[in-house]
């Protein structure tokens, strides 16, 4: 019995600590979607002497980068097309490239407007504004994730950290179950995982069966959660690890109860 105590107790405290760690999991993935609605497609926000990816739609079908044109609200940054891609979305083309930001680009805020070459650049739908910031630590409080912002890691990092950790917690709490019944099964006893009614009583499914002893209409104990007996069963089926019995009159049950045979 002291062994079968301090087992459950383990998985208590492991499957505590599994809860927690998906509460970390799950509030991560959630900054993370958020993080993602909240940013701009068309704002991005820079260090001096960095570059970033940046990319776009053509209003018309174009057939090389030469055709993409772009002006900029000041000289030291400046945009380079790498490539066109063809019938990216719905037939519509997409230009590629980098956004080059000079290392004497002061802090502030400054705009970029893409377009087709021969057609009027189009503001509403191509123009960029690019926030500079004087240094990391502003650069820092900009990130629209608060992990990200307040640690400095990627929530989709943060959050596959505790991936290891669950998937090992779950695999002991099913290793440490395992333990549990056949231990409680030793004693001839077992959990109820099943309660089904019926119109006079109802039928309660455990795991014992003819390898544990167990004989039709042989008489069981019911258990409450707390140890105490709540009532009798009757068995009425028997197969070699699993049985049914009926709840005899003024037996309480419900899963998670147990189960233990006469002696």
């Amino acid at each position: 019995m002291a062994d079968i105590e301090k087992t459950v107790r383990i998985r208590s405290a492991v499957g505590k600590i599994a809860a927690v760690f998906c509460v970390f999991l799950f509030l991560s993935v959630i900054d993370a979607v958020i993080a993602g609605f909240r940013q701009s497609a068309t704002v991005f926000d820079v260090l001096p002497g960095t570059s970033i990816e940046l990319n776009g739609l053509t209003a018309a079908k174009v057939k090389s980068a030469d055709e993409i044109i772009w002006t900029s609200s000041t000289n030291l940054i400046r945009l380079s097309i790498d490539s066109i891609q063809k019938g990216h979305w719905f037939g519509s083309n997409m230009w590629q490239g980098h956004l080059i930001i000079s290392p004497d680009t002061r802090a502030g805020e400054y705009n970029i407007i893409v377009g087709v070459k021969d057609i009027n650049l189009q503001k509403k739908n191509n123009n960029y504004l690019i926030r500079v910031y004087k240094d990391y630590e502003r650069y820092r409080q900009s990130f629209k994730s608060l992990i990200k912002r307040y640690s400095d890691i990627s929530p989709w990092i943060f959050a596959a950290c505790f991936m290891p950790f669950i998937i090992m917690a779950f695999g002991y709490i099913f290793l440490l179950s395992g333990k549990i019944e056949n231990l409680m099964a030793e004693q001839g006893k077992a959990i109820i995982y099943k309660v089904k009614q019926t119109k006079e009583t109802c039928e309660i499914f455990f795991g014992l069966g003819i390898d544990h002893g167990i004989k039709k209409n042989g008489h069981l104990t019911v258990y409450d959660s707390n140890g105490l007996p709540t009532g009798t069963a009757l068995v009425h089926s028997v197969n070699v690890t699993d049985s049914i019995a009926y709840a005899e009159s003024g037996c309480a049950v419900k899963p998670g109860y147990s189960v233990a045979v006469h002696k």
